[in-house]
């Protein structure tokens, strides 16, 4: 393997931490959205329940068809600057204006504010998603050394939970610093069924709440600003790589899709992570209805998400370690099964009582792992895929990864959004029914430990293991070596190392070491266009 790392220029620090910086704002407006959308919606802006799911289900659904479009997209782009940058500059600038705006609650009654929400909840997802897929995608073009990869994604990944840690302490205690005045019509109120006793929450009040929100919301976009110039000026995609991404020029799309989507190891990790990120959503974006209205802490809910997040942020070490001795698969499989009893254990926290921060610390180790090892095993399977197709289609990879993704997210928070509608929510009420807290709870426990062990066991059909990937590993390394040297071997043979003007590469002619019959794609058809070439060739 040494001439191997002889064609290899290892990524600098610098270049690791530019990236990794490129991320932090988009991961922290996600965090931030996902988090607090519910509550913004319901509490903020005055949206009923069912509306407020409407807005979610919607602008989710939009962005969930279009990634499979995207993927594709971004793929076939050819540029000066690029394949990746471009699409990185404009979905951030996208980001930044519909950030500013998607916190801003106008005076134009119910009907056009679910209007307003729509569109813009459209265009944020929208923009998000062009930016996710070409910025999780652009480590791929940064180094053809996958140790160099791996190493540029745990940057990334503690670069960007130290900073949502961050984010997520200045975004609520921005909020709390607006909070309530003393004067609020809603303190020491208890809820009654007769809504002539039960006070609304105060205007004053509601109106410093949203000024907080803005002013959140303004600080995510200046750190948007400096992230795109960090991956922009601080980053150099590799364009001999980025070249040959895509697959063949003349495949459509839905073709493209269909390889990524009947891919084995794909099919199994897509199910597996699908229900399993379900939970995860609905703990993320229902955390702080829970605390509010099951626990009647609503003074604790910035810290309980803080709590969360600075225990994701120092377990880092710990999962990357577990990772290293138990491998990617086994890892993921344990991780998860240790989330079962902490999520059943929302169920028995005693309402007032601060044991929260127990369970949510707990939580945050294995919301950690889904959020990191899921892009460890995604570069296996593009890598596996290459072997088997010969052609790298990273990108459609992650978009359709981030579908699978975004899917779950939607499903997670319409649930948590529709277990206030079925607990008895009242809009704009100080108090709500003991109803409200109990179907949160059973959301938070019940249904998130069932969909976990689901999705478990799609985990544990999930192909790749350790071993395989050392296959893999060590068939692309052999590959790479015989590409380098390709052009010794065409002087020396000539004519005879091209067929019909094409140059015939020695791992197109034999099938690569390490490959599994069970890895194929699903569908059997076979393309012969290389034969028939060599036949009209020869005639």
């Amino acid at each position: 393997m040494a001439d191997l790392a002889k064609t290899t220029n290892p990524l600098s620090v610098v270049a690791k931490l530019c990236y990794a910086f490129g991320g932090v704002g988009g991961e922290i407006l996600w965090v931030v959205f996902g988090a607090y959308t519910s509550i913004f919606l319901v509490d903020v802006a005055q949206m009923p329940p069912l509306f407020a799911a409407s807005i979610i289900f919607g602008s989710r659904v939009v962005d969930i068809l279009c990634n499979v479009f995207l993927g594709p997209m971004i793929d076939r782009t050819n540029t000066r600057w690029g394949k990746i940058k471009p699409w990185i500059v404009i979905s951030t600038l996208f980001l930044i204006v519909t950030n500013a705006l998607v916190w801003y609650v106008p005076d134009v009654g119910t009907g056009g504010k679910l209007a307003w929400y729509i569109i813009l909840y459209i265009l944020l997802v929208l923009a998000f998603s062009g930016f996710s897929i070409s910025y999780r995608t652009f480590v791929m073009f940064l180094s053809e050394d996958s140790s160099e990869r791996d190493s540029a994604m745990q940057y990334r990944a503690l670069l960007a939970i130290v900073g949502v840690v961050g984010g997520i302490v200045m975004h609520g205690q921005t909020l709390a610093s607006f909070r309530r005045s003393e004067h609020d019509s809603c303190d020491n109120m208890t809820y009654s069924a007769n809504s002539s006793t039960n006070s609304s929450v105060d205007g004053v009040s509601l109106q410093m709440t949203r000024t907080g929100y803005i002013i959140s919301s303004a600080a995510v976009c200046g750190l948007l600003l400096l992230c795109l110039s960090a991956v922009v000026f601080g980053t150099t995609e590799r364009k001999d790589i980025s070249a040959t991404s895509g697959g063949k020029r003349d495949q459509n799309m839905f073709k493209t899709a269909k390889i990524v989507l009947t891919f084995r190891p794909n099919v199994y990790f897509l199910l597996a992570y699908f229900f399993i990120q379900i939970p995860v959503s609905i703990g993320h974006g229902g955390i702080a209805l829970y605390v509010q209205y099951s626990l009647d802490l609503e003074d604790q809910i910035e810290n309980v998400i803080l709590a969360m997040m600075v225990a994701s942020a120092a377990a880092m070490p710990v999962i990357a370690w577990v990772v290293s001795k138990l491998g990617r698969k086994t890892s993921y499989i344990c991780f998860q099964l240790a989330a079962i009893p902490i999520y059943i254990g929302f169920q028995f926290v005693p309402k007032g009582s601060l044991a929260v921060f127990a369970v949510v610390i707990a939580l945050g180790v294995t919301v950690l792992a889904q959020n990191f090892i899921p892009w460890l095993i995604v570069s296996d399977i593009t890598e596996d895929c290459c072997l088997q197709t010969g052609e790298r289609l990273d990108t459609p990879f992650v978009a359709i990864f981030l579908s699978t993704k975004s899917l779950a997210i939607t499903v997670g928070l319409i649930m948590a959004t529709i277990g206030l509608e079925i607990g008895g929510y009242k809009v704009g009420s100080c108090t709500q029914p003991d109803t409200v807290g109990s179907a949160l709870r059973i959301l938070a426990s019940t249904f998130t430990s069932v969909l976990t062990f689901i999705g478990v066991v799609f985990a544990w059909r999930y192909p790749i293991t350790e071993d395989r990937r050392k296959e893999i590993t060590e068939a692309i390394n052999k590959r790479k070596l015989s590409r380098n040297s390709q052009p010794d071997e065409t002087q020396r043979n000539g004519s005879l190392s091209n067929v019909n003007g094409k140059v015939l590469l020695p791992e197109e002619s034999s099938r690569p070491e390490g490959l599994q019959e069970g890895d194929k794609l699903l569908s059997s058809e076979l393309d012969l266009s290389v034969l028939l070439d060599c036949k009209e060739s020869v005639v």
